[in-house]
């Protein structure tokens, strides 16, 4: 398993998905506030990476400059809510529409409440 600094070093590679289909450059990478892993890239999609998109890396795999996740470019793509979408388990347990689960939230992934603009507040993992 990857060690954290070697996930933060993960910024500014490119994503490709399990078929080796470019998604994007990474440009942040999320950890689990509990456990300090991996938990999600913020990379630069679409036309000129004018779109962001959250994507998984539980299981990502690192080879040279590449990162490669587990799942398809078109399911990344489509993704809704992402917890749901990715049939990952909540942080502590939570369910989507559970609230508190053992002290924390369901965003308890570095994404710190919403911001006056209704958006997530996300606070990017550090060295």
């Amino acid at each position: 398993m990857a060690t954290t600094d070697q996930i933060l070093s993960w910024r500014g590679r490119e994503l490709y998905d399990r078929d080796g289909e470019k998604i994007g450059k990474i440009d942040e990478v999320y950890l689990d506030t509990t456990s300090n892993q991996r938990e999600w890239a913020l990379v630069n999609t679409g036309l000129f990476g004018t779109r962001s998109t959250f994507v998984p890396l539980r299981d990502a795999e690192a080879t040279g400059d590449e990162v490669r996740v587990a799942h398809t470019k078109s399911h990344i793509k489509d993704a809704p809510e992402l917890y749901r979408h990715y049939d990952l388990d909540h942080p502590g347990g939570a369910s989507p529409d559970s609230g508190l689960a053992n002290g924390q939230t369901t965003r308890d992934v570095e994404l710190l409440g919403d911001d006056d603009d209704g958006r997530p507040a996300a606070r990017p993992a550090t060295p």
